[in-house]
């Protein structure tokens, strides 16, 4: 029987999964992996320690499933900067999609490029401090003589196929998270000479789905000669891993932080910036991305100071009894800032229109609501870029809660369908594992429930989230406002 590895280099662990050809899940294996926040607003991790965490992650799922598998495919955190030495070794720890410190590269680049109209233009997203080309330009001008001695830089699941082929390269859906790649799928030859580095030390471009090479790592000698096969971003492997490979497809994640993928085959950017573009990895499709930051984070911060005493299944039938609308109390999730479509770090969270009426349910079912409302905010944006959602998946820790679901739903006026099968990126690179040894994996995709919107429901909802959507233009300059005077109190 032929297995097929999926590997997701994740922020907080790397996680494996070994899959047969009917899409069953066989086994499993996740490693956790620290994080390093040596300044406030840096994030970064060390790629030697994601390599560890691959190698003891596939001699798991060896063991546990009774031998090596057909192939490897692996995915990863986007963004996240991997810069190598002629040999091969790490010239400084990988700065992550999280990482906060290159706000004056991306000025600088910008403006080189000239101006953030033209660089959306070109990249189908503006310069972010999370991507990865400001980071390159901040080793320059902030590390010298690390930056020196560049030979390759790449993204983190690129490094664990390095490690296992020798071989260095990217997919175009990583790549597109870099602003670097434009819309038509080639590296900007601006770039080079704009952060002053030498062109070959790019990794080469090569489609999803492609076997690149076959174990050769002496660390993994009992896997010698197993295809290895490029994967693809994050989020876009998750998509494609409940099924996102058409147009209608979509996909509404709601983990710590909320996204909604939607399939699209035309680059069309998102003019102000708060809807991203990137590469799919389906052939040359692209996908719109709306991102919240605060998803799943906002009700377990809220439940941890607030509501310690409740088990998360008394708290799911408390939201559930709380009639829509939550009696008129409307929070909006924003307690690390906002992405999408604010792109405001100013942001916070705010909870309007509570009286000593209300109870703790109207508080919590708000919360759950007004993460619906952002995503539907997010939806709707995406919707109005020509992305069609007519087919759409839910899945992450939030999904677990069938009243989440059935507002998101009844937000969207679309039936939702819940997934058999949810395990993220690793599922997703599975797939592509086995699609390149040929094996059918459209049999994959099964799902388990849906939610189809109520329309009286709707109607509440509609109301509230016209106050929702309201309500961040009349404060946003109390948000700039406070974020000084939270920083003062806090230094």
């Amino acid at each position: 029987m032929s297995a097929f590895f999926g590997i997701d280099v994740g922020t907080n662990s790397v996680k494996g999964i070994s899959v047969d050809e009917s899409g069953r899940i066989l086994t499993s294996s996740s490693k956790p992996i620290p994080m390093e926040t040596p300044k406030p607003g840096w994030s970064q991790q060390h790629p030697e320690i994601w390599w560890d965490a691959v190698c003891i992650a596939l001699r798991e799922l060896v063991a546990k499933g009774g031998g090596p598998p057909s192939a490897i495919s692996v995915s990863g955190q986007m963004h996240s900067l991997v810069a190598v030495d002629a040999e091969g070794k790490v010239v400084y720890p990988a700065i992550l999609w999280c990482d906060q410190r290159t706000e004056s590269q991306c000025a600088k680049v910008t403006d080189l490029l000239g101006g953030e109209e033209k660089v959306i233009g070109s990249f189908g997203n503006p310069v972010l401090t999370g991507f990865t080309l400001p980071k390159i330009l901040w080793l320059a001008e902030s590390e010298p003589e690390r930056f020196k001695k560049i030979k390759k830089w790449m993204l983190p699941k690129d490094y664990i196929v390095m490690k296992l082929t020798g071989r260095v390269v990217t997919d175009f859906s990583d790549a597109s998270g870099t602003s670097m790649l434009d819309i038509e799928g080639e590296f900007d030859e601006r770039i080079p000479e704009i952060i002053g580095i030498d062109p070959r030390s790019y990794p080469e471009l090569v489609g999803s789905g492609t076997i690149v090479g076959t174990v050769s790592s002496p660390s993994l000698s009992e896997l010698e000669g197993i295809p290895v096969v490029n994967g693809g971003a994050d989020n876009a492997s998750s998509a494609y891993g409940c099924g996102v490979e058409k147009i209608g497809d979509a996909m509404i994640s709601i983990g710590t932080s909320g996204t909604v993928v939607a399939l699209t085959k035309r680059g069309i950017p998102d003019r102000s910036g708060g809807i991203h573009l990137f590469r799919h990895v389906t052939g040359r499709d692209f996908y719109h991305m709306a991102v919240i930051l605060s998803a799943t984070n906002s009700l377990n911060w809220f439940k941890d100071r607030f509501g310690n005493d409740l088990s998360f299944e008394s708290l799911e039938e408390m939201v559930k009894q709380t009639p829509a609308g939550s009696d008129g109390v409307v929070f909006l999730p924003y307690l690390n800032g906002e992405r999408t479509p604010h792109r405001d770090p100013s942001a916070r969270g705010t909870l309007f229109g509570f009286s000593s009426f209300h109870s703790r349910g109207d508080v919590f079912r708000s919360i759950y609501e007004g993460v619906g409302f952002a995503l539907r905010e997010g939806a709707e944006l995406i919707e109005s870029l020509g992305s069609e959602m007519n087919n759409v998946r839910i899945v992450g820790g939030g999904s677990r809660s069938e009243t989440w679901c059935q507002i998101v739903a009844d937000n969207l006026g679309k039936t939702i369908w819940l997934p058999e099968v949810d395990e993220g990126a690793a599922y997703g690179s599975a797939r592509l594992a086995a699609e390149a040894l040929g094996i059918g994996t459209s049999s994959w995709i099964r799902m388990k429930k849906e939610f189809r919107p109520n329309g009286d429901v709707r109607a509440v909802y509609d109301n509230v989230f016209s106050i929702y959507k309201e309500l961040y233009p009349k404060i946003r300059d109390s948000y700039k406002k406070i974020s000084k005077l939270q920083e003062s109190i806090t230094k």
